[in-house]
């Protein structure tokens, strides 16, 4: 099978995740000069880079065993073409002007949730989730390159995303999405 020819590959970036993290780990901060911190920072970007790797090189090989099994999807009604391959979660952590903490990841929908949820039009395509302690905001659609923006940016982006409703129960289904933006 194509898709097993991966295995090999899958297994050398989760040794270097692996690898990474027990560098990083491996002390504590209170512990550790501004040099040693330096070094912990590079281990965890490469960490970030093996764990991708490892992800991508997964969802690869899931996708080219869905097509391998194309006969049975035919036979059952379902469309022989393989699924598309989910992008890779990219997740940032900043701090905004306040020192309050946030996590942003972007947020793409699959067919099944968009069937299920009355999504707004511009969240079909995915959204960016900015995710604090108490708080949980929006942006739609994603920005190009996101990933790549500076922190101001993304404290701007922050600032002017729309409140995310809450659920009133984490097992529902999500409510529509309410995107009001922010008063300035």
């Amino acid at each position: 099978m194509e898709s097993e020819s991966l295995q090999p590959q899958i297994q050398e970036a989760q040794k270097a995740l692996a690898i990474a993290l027990d560098e990083a780990c491996a002390v504590s901060p209170e512990e550790v000069d501004t040099g040693e911190l330096i070094r912990i920072e590079e281990s965890l970007a490469l960490a970030i880079k093996a764990a991708k790797q490892a992800v991508s090189l997964r969802l690869r090989r899931r996708n080219q065993r869905a097509a391998e099994g194309g006969g049975n999807q035919a036979r059952s009604g379902q469309s022989q073409s393989a699924p598309a391959a989910s992008p890779v979660v990219t997740h940032r952590i900043f701090d905004d002007i306040r020192g309050k903490r946030w996590q942003v990841f972007a947020v793409h929908p699959s067919a099944a949730t968009t069937e299920r949820v009355a999504l707004p039009e511009s969240f079909r395509q995915g959204w960016l989730s900015f995710k604090s302690d108490d708080e949980m905001r929006r942006v739609a659609p994603i920005p190009d390159k996101w990933e790549e923006l500076s922190i101001d940016d993304l404290r701007l982006l922050c600032h002017r995303a729309g409140a995310a409703p809450k659920r009133a129960n984490p097992n529902e289904a999500p409510s529509p999405f309410n995107r009001k933006p922010r008063a300035d």
